[in-house]
């Protein structure tokens, strides 16, 4: 089912980047990047930080999602009743699981190294809070409580390309629960995209298409940077004295601008629905990731974001609905330490 003027209400936080980008998270694809060292190192000193998991390794992420949407609808479809600021916020803990090869071919004749993911919501729970009463509240809580006990499974290759995706269609119909569910892979395969091989001070960029958006012609561009070396996770002084397992410090900065000036911005599905839409979006972000040295598993992910929005959708009617405002999203991932999680 295709958008409708209603539906195209911002749904998405931080990352308009679609579901494909869950693809990164054990894999790294070769895209179109520019790597920069900020000064000359030798080869040996360089690492490579992309994630390698292994068929049979079990991983679990806690999960920490706050949007904040401050946002105003006028036009065909208003609710002066509604509330203009909402903030959803997301708990979740999510067991991964990397399940082996894809069914075609087989490892042993697996050039794009084809590997079978699974996700599942151990736990989730939502809590909403509007300034004004809200009647969808208590349905968005309840849909992202029927988040537990779902998986989303896919197989991926080393070329990014995903395929046979399988999980949460037909269980949640919410669109902004269900991408919600899928966007924090993103943020733990942060250093997926890096050069093969990277070293401190490093710089690298990176681009790609904002197809979620009611705008066309929109683009994601972040610049990585590899900061320092240091401890995956804060010691206790008083604890017994264990090896101190460190990790690398990857800030990235994150902007959607336009990647060109279309005389129409209406994106393709849109067309299909017989909607226009028109207007302007921006936004920017940052986010810091720890990635251990020795697992290459990211250890915590913090983002902060915010974007601000104007446009219109118009029917073949002529009636149009228009958006304007801003949203704000917050997260942290973090890693369970490995007593919480099956032998790796």
């Amino acid at each position: 089912m295709g958008p409708s003027i209603r539906s195209a209400a911002p749904r998405r936080p931080a990352c308009s980047l679609v579901f494909v980008a869950l693809c990164t998270l054990a894999f790294s694809p070769e895209p179109a990047l520019r790597a920069q060292s900020a000064s000359k190192i030798a080869p040996s000193s360089r690492i490579d930080l992309r994630p390698q998991l292994v068929p049979g390794e079990v991983l679990r992420y806690r999960i920490q999602l706050q949007t904040i949407t401050d946002t105003k609808r006028s036009g065909a479809i208003s609710d002066p009743q509604g509330p203009s600021r909402l903030a959803v916020t997301w708990d979740a803990t999510i067991k991964l699981e990397v399940l082996g090869a894809g069914s075609t071919p087989p490892a042993e004749a697996n050039p794009l190294g084809l590997m079978r993911i699974r996700t599942t919501y151990e736990q989730s729970a939502a809590s909403i809070k509007s300034d004004s009463p809200d009647p969808e509240g208590e349905n968005i809580e309840q849909t992202y409580k029927r988040l537990e006990g779902q998986a989303v499974e896919f197989t991926v290759g080393t070329d990014g390309h995903v395929s046979d995706v399988r999980g949460l269609d037909g269980v949640i119909d919410d669109d902004r629960v269900r991408q919600a569910a899928e966007q924090w892979m993103e943020q733990v395969s942060g250093t997926a995209g890096a050069p093969q091989n990277v070293a401190l001070g490093q710089t690298w960029n990176s681009a790609q298409p904002a197809t979620s958006m009611p705008l066309a012609g929109m683009t994601w561009r972040s610049n990585s940077s590899y900061l320092r070396n240091e401890p995956c996770r804060p010691g206790d002084p008083n604890a017994p004295a264990v090896p101190v397992e460190l990790c690398a410090v990857i800030l990235t900065r994150q902007s959607v601008l336009p990647q060109k000036q279309p005389r129409d911005p209406t994106p393709e599905d849109y067309r299909r629905n017989g909607l226009h839409t028109s207007g302007r979006w921006s936004g920017s972000g940052e986010s810091l990731s720890y990635v251990s040295l020795r697992t290459h598993s990211a250890v915590s992910v913090t983002q902060d974001s915010a974007q601000q929005i104007d446009f219109t959708v118009t029917n073949a009617s002529g009636n149009s609905i228009r958006y304007a405002g801003t949203i704000e999203t917050h997260s942290r991932v973090q890693l369970l330490p490995p007593d919480a999680t099956d032998s790796r």
